[in-house]
This record gives structure tokens, sequence and C-alpha cells, in this order.
């Protein structure tokens, strides 16, 4: 068994190593060019990313990819110094103004936290 392990380490280490030497290729996660824009702009706002892995529950992956940009817009920035400003109830009156999320309380939750813990 611990060589059928090592024989599927192999595989997958070898498939990350072919991937990483590919060309660099913009992923469409949502349809909407400014938000994936933002959301492959991995060297000045990875954060972006990271929180919308974190919304992506329970509802359509594409408008979950959406709220990081939605936020943006209702902020004008993505500065990550301007987001740990926002409260927790700035939040979730965004979350339940635009309806971002099918649970916009708890996302609103999950996304100041995700905040916090990624300072």
């Amino acid at each position: 068994m611990n060589n059928l392990k090592g024989e599927i380490v192999k595989i997958l280490i070898k498939k990350g190593n072919e991937l990483l030497k590919q060309p660099y290729k913009k992923i469409e996660f949502t349809k909407n060019s400014k938000a994936d824009n933002l959301l492959n702009n991995l060297t000045d706002f990875p954060h972006v990313f990271v929180l919308a892995c974190v919304m992506d529950r329970q509802i359509k992956a594409e408008r979950a990819w959406l709220i990081p940009y939605k936020i943006y817009k209702e902020t004008s920035t993505f500065e990550f110094n301007k987001l740990l400003e926002l409260t927790l109830d700035n939040l979730k009156e965004v979350f339940k103004r635009k309806n971002l999320h099918r649970f916009n309380k708890e996302m609103a939750k999950n996304f100041y936290f995700a905040i916090q813990k990624i300072h």
C-alpha cells in the first residue's frame, strides 16, 4: 500500500511541475473581465483569490467568485490595509444590501474573519 501512495505522490509532483512550466494563462472564474483580472492579480492582490475561495460555499461558483469584486466596488479599493478598516457590521450590511450570498450574515463573518486571519 505504501508503494502505491509513493507512486501517486510521484505522479502528482510530476504533473504539478509540468503545470508550473506552462506559460501563464488567465483563468476565467466569473465571465466578468474586471473581476477575473482582480482574481488573477496574485502579485498585487493575492488575498482576493483567498477570499473568493472562502466565499465558494453552497452557491454557484461564478457568483461566489464575484463577491470580492463586488466588495471592491463598494469600497473602491482592495488594498489590504483598507480592507482591515472594514468592520463586521459594514460587511454584514453590504452582504445583505447586495444579496451577495445565500447565507449573507454567515459569509460576511467568514469574509471578515478571513481578512483578519490573512493579516
